[in-house]
Order: C-alpha cells, then structure tokens, then sequence
C-alpha cells in the first residue's frame, strides 16, 4: 500500500472513529456516574469494557493521546487493590481522565472536521487492488477498528469478513470458505479464547491471529498453549498485521495442497472432493450454476498389472491422470477416488457439455501408446464414464454420485470404452449374487445394502445349502465365506470348479482369520478375489462392481 493511500485511509477511519466515541462518551459519562453511585457490576464492564476498546482502536489509526490516556483509565479499572483502600482517590482521577479523555476526542475531531474532505479516499473499484488473496474474517467488539481493517485487507486484496457477533463469526466459517480469522481476546459475551475453541470444533486448520490491548503474558501464554498461530498487540501496525496474514495463508493452503493431493498421482484425493463439492453446490444455491461430476474407471486395468506389473500399472495412472488434468483443469478438478477409479469435477456445466469434455479426452487418451519399460512391449488403454449433473438443490453429494456410478456401470456393461449420462442408463437385467455365511446378522447387513443397490440377493447359511442352490440356479457372484459349518467354503470353491457349477460365476472368497496360504490356496483354486473380516460395506461395495464389469 502506498504512504498517501495508507494516510487517506487512517484520516477517515479517525474521522469516523471521533464522531462516533464523541457520541458514546456520553453514555459511558452516565455508567461513570452510575458506577460511583452503586459500583454495579454491570457498570464497571461497560466502562472497561469502553476504555479497552478506545485504546486499541485509537493506537492502531494513529491517535497515540487518545490511545494512551484510555489505557491509563483501563489500568486504574483494572486495580482492584486501589478500590478496596483508596476507592475515593480512584474515582477522582476516573472522572478527571474521563473528562480529559473526552476532551481530547472534541479537539482531534474539530481538527479533523476543519480539514473538511481533503483526506477523502476514493471508493473507484479500480483504485482496489485486482488480486483476490483470500478470505479473511474479523471479530472485534469495535465498530471503528472493523471498518478499518475491513480498509486495510480490501486494499491488500482480500475478501474481508467483519462483524462484531460471535455467533456470526462461528456461522460464516461454517458456511464459507474462509482463509484466516483474527480474533479480539476481550468480547462482552464470550472471550477470544471460548471462540476459538468453537471454531476449532468446526475447522482444526483455519489459521487464527489473537489480537488485544492486554499486555499480560499470562493471555499470550494461554493463547498459544491453545494453539494459536500468531498474537499481535494492539495498537495494530498494519504492515505487520498483513505480513502475518500474508505469511500463515501461503502456509495453510501449502500444507492443505499437500494432504489433498494423491502421493502417486498428483490429482486430488477422494476426501478433498467433499469439500469442493459444498463450494459448487454453495455456488448452485447462490448463483444457480449447474456442475457435473463423472465417474471415470480404466477398463481392464488389472490385466496391465497382471501382465507387466504394478510399476507399470503406475505408469499407466500417472500418464491417465496427465491427460485428465491438461482437459479439465484448471477450470475443473480430478480426484483419485482409488485404484484405477478417478472423478472429474467439471463446473458451470450441464451434462451434455460435460460429456463432450470427456469425449475429447477419450480421443487423447485412445492415441496414448505407452511402452512397458522391461518388455518394450506397447500399452494401449481405454476408458469407461458415467455422467450426473447436479441441477437441483435437492440432491445431495451421495445421490449426485450415485447416478454417477450406475452410469458408470452402465458403460462397462455396454462394452467398456464408452460414456453414459444418467439419463441413459436402461433397466439393467440385476445380477443374481449368492452370499454363503453361517453369521445372519452379517448376512442380513449385506443383503440390505446390495439389494439397495439393484442386486437379487440370495443367501445360503452353510456349505452344504450352497452347493443345492448353486445346482438349481445361476448367479453371477458368489461371496463365499472359508469358514463354514457342514462343507467348508474352500470345499464348496473345489466342487464349484470340479463339476463346473455356475461356471461363469465369479467368486470371492471371505474370512476372518488371515493368512498368506489360505489365500493362495483359494486364488489357485479359481477364486476371483479375497475379502477379509472386518470389512467396509463401501470397499465390499466397489470391489464387487470390478469384478462384475471385468
């Protein structure tokens, strides 16, 4: 900020700051007057509750007489041995800095008035600075110090976020995405330190600055013990005040880039998408911009790994993932939701725009033709998507991405290589899919869920009940528990293969009791893949939509 901008802002925050304490000296004249009468309580909170904020707030625009002689009427409120042993001598020289205190603001403000508009600051939007830096929220009890910093950072490019109300502090930071928040330790109704912890609550990572006119280490000790990222002194010196600003936002979103970013990969990790999700949809609400999501799955993935490696398999994700982001970034995002599943988040899109998008990715990344570093042998790859939009304020993140998903699967029972929107998936003939375990409350737990999802569940409680039902009928999917009463799973995995039962099943193998060859045992036996207890119904969920779409 340049010295004559710097000195038409601190005029007018000083013109507004007079005007406003001339007019509340004299109520705090009447609580002095009332204060001497009864030594209310409530009185003597409004009166150091005044001298408190006057000192920080004058100091900090420049207006060091002012600011000095309310620090010295907030230390004789302050001392409560004086009270008790010379109480008369106190409120002589309270009434007497009161009225030099008043004095003062009726000389500065004649001044000021005098010089009439020669420091106005224009309010031009291309005096502003064009650069946005971030969102920055200040809570302080004074009216004059919030307009001045809202001043300060408007100037230096950030979006500020004032307000004397801590409960609509803690409501912004709950609803915006807010970079920083500088917090005034000493507030009527909770204190900085109560805030905090709330607001810690809602967001651990928001950096926080403490501000005050207390000098006390104790304060400063407390509030770093807290977790505290930086405590100024007030008066406040602007420059430091933006250099710290300045300093902690680079920090944070440093650090946030590099626990949102998928190590192998570079794109965005699955957690990072809830949060971008609720900034387009806040977007949505507010401006009515419609956004897409897609689901993205590389068809046939495990053969790569199967046939030249993991290395190479991550070869192959690192060069996918180049491609996504050269097409969608940097207006939109890609996320690794795992494996060789990634989710495109593409804004101010409805789904046709959205899907010509991935079309043309889809032309890229068909000419890919990668070689494999041991064999030199040539990789070719292809993809399948599933398109959603979200176009109603109705739909949440989990429907959104449902849609998603079953277009997805759509696309790989079409034949792979293919894009389907959510208005294109048909009725799909379900999958019939058999789970063999002696536990019916798990039982009844996965049955719930992949009925939910469009799958005909059927359920058999031992290995013997298994083998009849899989001689009567077909199923697509076997999920088949190794520890079974009567015919054990892996017995029921050597018939199914023996008599060709249900030959096109695929099967997967679950167990509670771990260990090395009883899965190598059921993957030479023709098992698909292996699942161990406990479980997560998500992971279940995806493993089972790989292997009924490979």
């Amino acid at each position: 900020m340049n010295n004559e901008k710097f000195e038409q802002m601190i005029k007018k925050s000083q013109r507004k700051f007079l005007i406003e304490h001339n007019e509340q000296l004299t109520h705090i004249s009447r609580n002095l007057i009332a204060f001497l009468n009864n030594r209310h309580e409530n009185d003597f909170q409004s009166l150091y509750q005044f001298f408190h904020r006057v000192k920080g707030t004058a100091g900090t625009i420049q207006l060091m007489e002012i600011s000095e002689t309310a620090g010295e009427l907030e230390e004789l409120m302050t001392d409560r041995e004086i009270h008790q042993t010379n109480f008369q001598n106190v409120m002589e020289k309270l009434v007497k800095g009161t009225g030099h205190l008043l004095h003062l603001v009726e000389m500065h403000l004649e001044q000021i008035l005098m010089e009439g508009n020669e420091y106005a600051v224009s309010t031009e939007k291309e005096e502003e600075s064009a650069l946005f830096n971030g969102k920055v929220l200040v809570l302080d009890d004074d009216v004059t110090l919030l307009n001045y910093l809202d001043q300060v950072l408007t100037s230096q490019g950030y979006e500020a976020i004032i307000t004397d109300k801590p409960d609509e502090a803690l409501e912004h930071i709950k609803v915006s995405s807010v970079d920083l928040a500088i917090l005034d330790m000493v507030m009527p109704e909770k204190s900085g330190l109560d805030i905090y912890k709330e607001i810690m609550a809602v967001n651990s990572r928001l950096p926080i600055i403490f501000m005050t006119g207390l000098s006390s280490k104790e304060f400063r000790s407390e509030a770093f013990r807290e977790g505290a990222d930086y405590y100024l002194q007030k008066p406040i010196d602007s420059d430091e005040l933006i250099a710290r600003i300045n300093g902690l936002i680079r920090k944070s979103k440093l650090n946030a880039s590099r626990n949102n970013r998928d190590e192998l990969t570079g794109v965005y990790t699955r957690k990072h998408f809830l949060d971008e999700f609720e900034k387009y949809r806040n977007l949505f609400l507010e401006n009515r911009l419609p956004f897409a999501v897609a689901f993205m799955d590389l068809d046939d993935f495990k053969r790569i790994n199967d046939t030249y490696g993991h290395l190479a398999g991550d070869d192959v994700l690192v060069k996918f993932s180049e491609v996504m982001r050269a097409h969608v970034e940097p207006d939109g995002s890609v996320f690794r939701f795992g494996g060789d599943e990634f989710l495109l988040l593409i804004p101010e899109s409805e789904g046709d725009r959205a899907k010509q998008i991935i079309e043309n990715l889809r032309e890229d990344v068909n000419d890919l033709n990668m070689t494999d570093k041991q064999t030199g042998e040539s990789i070719r790859i292809s993809f399948s998507a599933g398109v959603a939009e979200y176009t109603s304020e109705e739909q949440t993140k989990t429907t959104l991405l449902e849609k998603a998903d079953k277009a997805l699967y759509a696309a790989k029972e079409q034949g792979k290589n293919l894009t389907v929107m959510q208005n294109e998936v048909k009725e799909l003939e379900k999958n019939r899919i058999l789970v063999v375990d002696d536990e019916q409350l798990l039982v009844s737990i996965i049955q719930t869920r992949l009925g939910y999802l469009g799958y005909d569940v059927d359920h058999a409680k031992d290995g013997q009940e298994a083998l009849l039902k899989l001689e009567a009928n077909e199923y697509d999917l076997i999920l088949l528990d190794i520890m079974l009463p009567k015919v054990t799973g892996t017995e029921v995995l050597k018939r199914i293969k023996g008599k060709e039962l249900n030959r096109t099943a695929k099967i997967m193998m679950i167990s509670g009791r771990h260990s090395e060859s009883s899965v190598l045992e059921s993957l030479r036996l023709g098992a698909h893949d292996f699942f161990e207890k406990p479980f997560s119904l998500d992971v279940l969920e995806h493993k089972i939509k790989k292997l009924l779409t490979s």
